[in-house]
């Protein structure tokens, strides 16, 4: 398989006095959740004027014209998912085939999808409320013959779901491997799981930052505000991981939200046909999204 070239992030810009920042409490310039009203003082970007997450207010969002078809391929056992070593968050990381999005001028562009993980309560409110848990599902763009990270404004494009409690809510296999001592990756990762689930597929999407230092804003965000079942175990056993007083107040791991600062937000109904590709969303930094969702499957050469 060839080796991918990821458009990177940019490096982060500290703040005077600030040579690093670092996750835990050892030097001033440390970051955890404990000070994350603070983070704008030791990276800049983290004080920028596009920040995530937002409150979601659905009464100002402006309709889009197009939507995005979901359509998710299932995960190949050759391409695992395996945990990050994370001290903030649970995450898998992995890679799916490529896929490719077109926005408004008709330029295509290439993405991945590279990992997810977990914030609790939800980072994203809707409408002032945090649902118990969200999910982040990141894809970051590619540069290759066909097409060059200069011409990409927003590096990343990441899904944002909303869970809560629910006392009839089966458990997710794919979290189980994460509280599992015996087991470090996921196997049979399937992402339609999710979308079955969901009997409304209302997203809004706005353009973004990471919600972590170095909150680089570069993120398409669509984040899908019907929320999905969880039960009380897992969601316990999520909450338990964020155990340190000192880092997580009252067990969580949420940036609290920051100023919309005039960007617009879209609402939009996705559509699910049960058709096993991967979705990507692309949309440029200032239109409405209009596209075409295609799938290709890379050929993995057996020697």
């Amino acid at each position: 398989m060839a080796q991918r070239t990821y458009c990177q992030l940019p490096d982060p810009i500290f703040n005077d006095g600030v040579k690093n920042s670092t996750w835990g409490d050892a030097d001033p310039s440390d970051w955890n959740y404990m000070n994350a009203n603070d983070w704008k003082t030791k990276v800049v970007t983290c004080g920028a004027s596009f920040q995530s997450p937002i409150n979601i207010v659905t009464s100002t969002a402006t309709k889009e014209t197009t939507f995005p078809a979901i359509n998710y391929i299932l995960k190949s056992s050759t391409k695992n998912y395996f945990e990050a070593q994370r001290d903030y968050t649970k995450e898998l990381e992995g890679e799916y085939d490529f896929i490719t999005a077109f926005d408004l001028s008709n330029f295509q562009y290439k993405y991945y999808a590279r990992q997810f993980h977990i914030h609790t309560p939800s980072e994203h409110q809707v409408d002032g409320k945090n649902y118990d848990l969200e999910v982040h599902f990141v894809h970051q763009a590619v540069e290759d013959g066909e097409q060059s990270c200069n011409d990409i404004r927003n590096k990343l494009t990441v899904f944002g779901l909303l869970f809560q409690q629910s006392n009839t809510a089966t458990e997710y296999e794919v979290f189980k491997p994460w509280f599992d001592d015996t087991i470090n990756r996921v196997t049979s990762f399937d992402m339609n799981d999710f979308f079955q689930k969901m009997t409304d597929k209302t997203y809004y999407h706005y353009t973004g930052s990471l919600t972590t230092i170095p909150c680089s804003q570069t993120v398409n965000w669509y984040v899908f505000t019907s929320p999905l079942p969880i039960s009380k175990s897992q969601f316990k056993q999520f909450q338990d991981f964020l155990d340190n007083d000192d880092y997580f107040p009252e067990k969580s791991n949420n940036r609290p939200v920051q100023n919309l600062n005039g960007r617009t937000l879209y609402k939009g109904t996705a559509s699910f046909n049960g058709v096993t590709s991967l979705p990507v969303i692309e949309a440029s930094w200032t239109t409405i999204i209009q596209m075409s969702l295609l799938l290709f499957i890379q050929l993995i050469m057996i020697i």
